[in-house]
């Protein structure tokens, strides 16, 4: 006569984990990661006419979902990253992506980014100087300094009316007044 045995429940989970212990040091744990390429759509948070004053990022994507802009705060540099994507007609796409940064010249200095539009932003470094960073719809980039060391730049493009009055004031003397756009009262 045979006799069968048969394990409890508790006894074969048992047995069946420290064979896959026992397995995985002899062979060596391997990590499997599956990854996916699926959109995450969040908000856009970089808005025109928002001032960034503190740690954190921020981003935009263009309208068409071509190019996905990336800013990020962190201690006392500000850094900033430009992902690309263009779809081809057949299906493929290509993607590249540039990045950049500047100090600040202290934590405690007013430091902030001006967004002009998610394309468009600008750079004080809480002292004397003042950088702008514009991206066109093409993918090109250019970028360069309105401001340094309290001295005007004239090659400089024109600074947004509302970016003037976050400036100090012997900075905001260093620009052109520029008149209101719209009707004025009449007296």
């Amino acid at each position: 006569m045979i006799h069968q045995r048969y394990l409890s429940p508790t006894r074969f989970l048992t047995a069946l984990l420290t064979g896959l212990l026992i397995t995985t040091a002899a062979t060596g744990c391997r990590k499997v990661v599956h990854r996916t390429s699926a959109v995450l759509i969040v908000p856009d948070t970089l808005v025109a006419g928002t001032v960034i004053n503190s740690a954190g990022t921020w981003s935009a994507n263009t309208p068409d979902g071509s190019q996905h802009l990336v800013v990020t705060v962190s201690g006392t540099s500000i850094s900033w990253s430009l992902e690309t994507r263009e779809m081809h007609p057949g299906g493929g796409s290509s993607s590249g992506s540039s990045s950049s940064g500047m100090s600040l010249s202290s934590p405690s200095d007013p430091w902030f980014i001006f967004v002009e539009s998610p394309q468009r932003l600008w750079f004080f470094n809480g002292k004397d100087g003042l950088d702008y960073r514009f991206r066109s719809p093409d993918g090109g980039s250019e970028g360069g300094t309105s401001i340094f060391s309290g001295e005007l730049h004239t090659a400089s493009p024109p600074v947004p009316n509302e970016l003037v009055p976050h400036l100090p004031p012997e900075l905001r003397k260093l620009l052109p007044h520029v008149t209101p756009s719209g009707k004025r009262p009449s007296l």
